[in-house]
C-alpha cells in the first residue's frame, strides 16, 4: 500500500460511502484503521452530512455511532399501519367486539396509509415495548447522549357515535422501573363529529440517564452467537451495539478461536458448541422459525438435532397457539404441522375476479356468459372491489385443487385430516338462484365426502345485500387429495344482460389447528 498523508486519506474517506470505510476501507492495513476508526473523521461526516449536537455540553463518546444512529433514524414501532394484522402488538384489553382493522373511512393526509385499527364499545387497550439495545441504542449512548425520543399517534373518531381516546407512554430502566410517563387526559368526541384524523406528539428530552430495557447475555453464549455470524457481520453490526458486545467482538480469543474452527476440521463438531441444550432450544424458539431451519440446523450436527427434534415443534405449536383439534389425530410430523398452520392461505385462486376468469373452468355459460364488475352494494370486506356476475340461463364455474401440489402432503392429510373450511359470497339483484357444490375426491378422483346444498332462492327484496354460505368438512377419513369447488346461479326472470347472483371473494382454508375465527356465516 503507498501511503498517503493523513489529510488526503481522511478526505478520500469522507466521500466514500460509511459502509464502504467501515466494511472495506478500515481492513486494508492498520494506517487505514486508525483513520476509519478515528473519533474527528466520524465528528467531521456528521457535521458535513449536518447531524448536529442540540446540547453541545452532551457530547457522545463515540461519534461513529452518533452517526450511524442519525443515519439510520426510523420509527421504532412494528406494523404501525395494520398491514400485517395485529403483529408486533400485545392485546391488553378487548372489550366489546374486540379489536379489528378496517379501511380508512377519511383519507389520511399520508396518502400511504390504508389501513387502521379500530376500537369496539368495550375498552380496547394494546402495547409495544421497545428495547433500545436491541434497536442498536447502546446504554452508553443513551446515557451520555440523551437523544430526544418523539412520539407520534394518530386517531381518528366516526362521525355517528361518541368515543374516547387514551394514550400513554412510559421510559423504563433495565428493571422496567418508570422514569418518565407521558399519559394525557383522555379526549372524547361527540356523537356526530367531522370524523377528521388528529395527531398526538409528545418529545420527551432530558430524562437522564438509565432509559433502556436491557436483557443481557453470558459472555459464553454471546460469542457462540458471534462465531456463527458472518465476520462481516461481527465487525461491522454488532461490536457497535454496545461496549459489551464490542468487547467480544475485538477480543483476541474471540479471533483465535475463529480461525481454529475454520482452519482444522473438527472430527466432532458438537464438542465446539457447548450451549446446554435447554438453553438452545430456547433461543431456537424465539428465533423466526425459517430461520431455524434455514440456517440455524446447517451449524452442526448438534444444532441439526435441535433444530429437527419434535418436541422443539410440539412446543412452538403449543406457544403459539396451534393446538390440535382431536388429541387422537396426532401428527407424525410437528415442524411440518407447525409451517401448514403458519402459512395457511386461501387455495382458490383469484376468488374475486381481479384477473378476470384466470385459474377457473367455465362449466356452463348460459344466457349472456358470465361478466365480471364492481360490486353493486359494498362487501363487509372493503378490499372487495370486483365480483362475477351471472346472467339469465345457468352459469357455473370450478376450480380442482390438487392438495399435494399445494403442499399438504398424503401422510398429513391422512393422519391429521385438519378441518377444511369452505367459504362463498353472494349477493341477488333481481328474482335469482344460487348453487354450489364441494367435493372431497380420492386421488382417482372418487367422491368420498361432499357438500350440495339445494339450491338458494333470492327474491328481489334482498336489496343486493351480501350473504356468506360457509361449512367446514370434518372427520372425513384418509385418503383425500383432491378439493373440487362449482358454484354459479342465474337470474329468475330471464332479463337479457346481467341481471343474475353475484359471486365474490370464495375461499377453501385447510385448518389443522383449532380456528380462532367463527365458522358461523354472515348474513
Amino acid at each position: 500500500v503507498i501511503p498517503l498523508p493523513l489529510d488526503i486519506l481522511e478526505e478520500i474517506f469522507l466521500n466514500l460511502p460509511p459502509q464502504d470505510v467501515v466494511c472495506v476501507c478500515r481492513l486494508v492495513c492498520r494506517q487505514w484503521k486508525d483513520v476509519a476508526d478515528s473519533e474527528s473523521f466520524w465528528r467531521e461526516r456528521s457535521r458535513r452530512e449536518g447531524y448536529y449536537l442540540r446540547d453541545p455540553s452532551k457530547v457522545p463518546s463515540n461519534w461513529r455511532l452518533f452517526y450511524f444512529l442519525c443515519k439510520k433514524r426510523r420509527n421504532l414501532i412494528k406494523n404501525p399501519r395494520a398491514e400485517d394484522e395485529f403483529r408486533g402488538w400485545r392485546i391488553l384489553d378487548n372489550g366489546g367486539d374486540q379489536w379489528k382493522i378496517e379501511g380508512c373511512m377519511v383519507q389520511h393526509s399520508n396518502p400511504a396509509v390504508k389501513k387502521n385499527y379500530v376500537t369496539s364499545y368495550g375498552l380496547c387497550r394494546k402495547q409495544q415495548l421497545i428495547n433500545l439495545m436491541e434497536e442498536g441504542y447502546s446504554p452508553s449512548f443513551m446515557d451520555e447522549f440523551q437523544p430526544y425520543i418523539r412520539i407520534s399517534d394518530w386517531y381518528a373518531p366516526r362521525w355517528d357515535c361518541g368515543s374516547i381516546y387514551e394514550i400513554c407512554v412510559q421510559l423504563l430502566n433495565d428493571e422496567q422501573d418508570v422514569l418518565q410517563e407521558f399519559r394525557p387526559e383522555p379526549i372524547s368526541f361527540p356523537q356526530w363529529n367531522d370524523q377528521q384524523w388528529n395527531q398526538m406528539v409528545h418529545v420527551f428530552k432530558d430524562y437522564g440517564p438509565g432509559v433502556r430495557y436491557v436483557i443481557p447475555l453470558p459472555l459464553d453464549i454471546l460469542e457462540e452467537i458471534f462465531l456463527n455470524l458472518s465476520p462481516q457481520h461481527v465487525v461491522c453490526v454488532c461490536r457497535l451495539v454496545c461496549r459489551q458486545w464490542k468487547d467480544v467482538a475485538d477480543s483476541k480469543s474471540f479471533w483465535r478461536e475463529r480461525c481454529r474452527r475454520e482452519g482444522y476440521h473438527l472430527r466432532d463438531p458438537s464438542k465446539a458448541f457447548n450451549i446446554p441444550l435447554d438453553i438452545l432450544e430456547e433461543i431456537f424458539l424465539n428465533l423466526p422459525a425459517h430461520m431455524v431451519v434455514c440456517v440455524c440446523r446447517l451449524v452442526c450436527h448438534h444444532w441439526k438435532d435441535v433444530a429437527d427434534n419434535e418436541s422443539l415443534w410440539r412446543q412452538r405449536c403449543r406457544r403459539e397457539g396451534y393446538n390440535l383439534h382431536e388429541s387422537s389425530k396426532v401428527t407424525s410430523d410437528w415442524r411440518f404441522f407447525y409451517f401448514m398452520c403458519k402459512k395457511r392461505r386461501n387455495l382458490i385462486k383469484n376468488p374475486r375476479g381481479e384477473d378476470e376468469f384466470k385459474d377457473w373452468k367455465i362449466v356452463r355459460n348460459g344466457g349472456d356468459g358470465w361478466r365480471v364488475e364492481k360490486p353493486i352494494a359494498q362487501h363487509p370486506n372493503a378490499e372487495v372491489q370486483t365480483n362475477f356476475v351471472t346472467s339469465f340461463r345457468m352459469c357455473t364455474k370450478s376450480q380442482l385443487i390438487d392438495l399435494v401440489k399445494e403442499g399438504y402432503s398424503q401422510a398429513f392429510m391422512d393422519e391429521v385430516q385438519p378441518h377444511i373450511k369452505v367459504s362463498d359470497w353472494y349477493a341477488p339483484r333481481c328474482d335469482c338462484e344460487y348453487n354450489m357444490s364441494v367435493k372431497l375426491l380420492h386421488r382417482n378422483k372418487r367422491v368420498i365426502e361432499k357438500f350440495t346444498p339445494g339450491t338458494i332462492h333470492l327474491p328481489e327484496q334482498e336489496n343486493h345485500r351480501w350473504k356468506q354460505m360457509i361449512h367446514v368438512f370434518k372427520d372425513y377419513g384418509p385418503g383425500v387429495r383432491y378439493v373440487y369447488f362449482e358454484h354459479g346461479g342465474k337470474d329468475s326472470v330471464f332479463w337479457a344482460g346481467w341481471y343474475g347472483i353475484r359471486l365474490t371473494e370464495t375461499s377453501i382454508e385447510l385448518c389443522p389447528a383449532l380456528d380462532k375465527q367463527n365458522y358461523e356465516p354472515y348474513s
